[in-house]
């Protein structure tokens, strides 16, 4: 269903399909080119390619169409169909594995750890254990210029249960930090994986924006969370979406093979293709839930989905007064401030 077979069109030179467009590119370099209105968008020739930085949009020809021109996927075909275009050379761009450093230095007893996500998150041991046997935190060290400090560690696996990224959130503050405390992406992570867990089997996909929301959000909603992945986008990245769809798709249909074999580059190409070439979101209108901060970004953000034709269903968190913007461990705190500060109630005395 998902396997389309696009690839003579995919060849036709981007950069032709610019300039019929009336797109005049800004080259920047050999094979680097720039549009006239956006300076994060940039046209790759070498891979026949084009990614819009600002608004984590990538894709190849054909989804160069689709976005300038605001049109379906179908209408961006039937236009590279009718028109001629000579064909690209492309060169593959393989993509550099993973490589996690920290397995030697990770502290099994994750003591320090525990401390942080109870004390300043307000996360429960029960939380905290579930994230835990899914294999998405550890404890570890890192070295800042010499100093050696403990860190949590958030780990993003892909459909196989192999480590594909890792962020860093330091437990103590240190003046070494600008915001208090390390945080850090490690190099060479792949984005478009999100850090995700599982409840039951997986039948639609929860997304925040990170995995102290995420930690939260299943906190405030366990008793009634079934059959689903909760998906940290590790910020709001329609890639981590595109991604986590097409592996919800893969499992059902058993075909983890073709998630093995796609380049990250036509990630949301493919989440596009499923929309424009099959009935699935019709028949799976509650898959994406939304659990973003309730700020205008947030919004903003679920507003673009919805806009492509994506179904989306918002679920944000409520205000708390005297905030611009909420996020779920917000919600989380207030929760379990609001708890501990309840009087307690005397019994009732018995009626004799």
């Amino acid at each position: 269903m998902i396997v389309i077979d696009l690839e003579d069109y995919k060849r036709k030179s981007i950069l032709e399909v610019a300039q019929s467009l009336g797109i005049e590119l800004k080259r920047i370099s050999s094979h680097l080119y720039e549009h006239p209105e956006h300076d994060s968008f940039r046209i790759f020739e070498n891979t026949n390619t084009f990614k819009w930085f600002s608004r984590d949009i990538q894709g190849d020809v054909i989804d160069f169409v689709r976005v300038t021109q605001n049109v379906s996927f179908k209408e961006a075909l039937h236009y590279l169909v009718v028109q001629e275009f000579k064909a690209q050379e492309v060169q593959e761009i393989s993509e550099i594995p993973f490589s996690y450093p920290l397995y030697q230095v990770e502290d099994k007893s994750f003591r320090l750890a525990r401390v942080y996500l109870k004390e300043e998150r307000c996360l429960s041991d029960e939380t905290i254990n579930f994230f835990g046997r899914q294999g998405v935190l550890a404890q570890a060290n890192w070295v800042t210029k010499g100093i050696k400090e403990p860190v949590v560690v958030f780990k993003s696996l892909d459909h196989r249960g192999q480590i594909q990224g890792a962020s860093l959130q330091g437990i103590h503050e240190s003046a070494l930090h600008k915001r208090g405390r390390l945080k850090k992406i490690l190099k060479g992570s792949h984005g478009h994986i999100g850090v995700s867990v599982s409840i039951g089997q997986p039948q639609r996909l929860v997304f925040c924006e990170s995995v102290i929301d995420l930690m939260s959000y299943y906190e405030l909603h366990k008793e009634s969370l079934s059959n689903l992945r909760l998906v940290s986008m590790e910020g709001l990245k329609t890639s981590v979406i595109a991604y986590q769809i097409l592996r919800l798709i893969a499992e059902e249909k058993q075909k983890l093979d073709f998630l093995d074999s796609l380049p990250t580059g036509r990630l949301v190409s493919s989440f596009c293709a499923v929309r424009d070439t099959t009935d699935y979101f019709q028949n799976h209108p509650d898959i994406i839930t939304l659990a973003v901060d309730n700020d205008q970004a947030g919004r903003t953000f679920s507003d673009k989905l919805l806009e492509a034709g994506f179904p989306v269903e918002l679920d944000l968190p409520d205000d708390i007064l005297g905030q611009e913007k909420v996020d779920w461990n917000d919600v989380l705190k207030e929760c379990k401030t609001v708890q501990f500060h309840q009087p307690i109630r005397k019994p009732r005395q018995l009626e004799l």
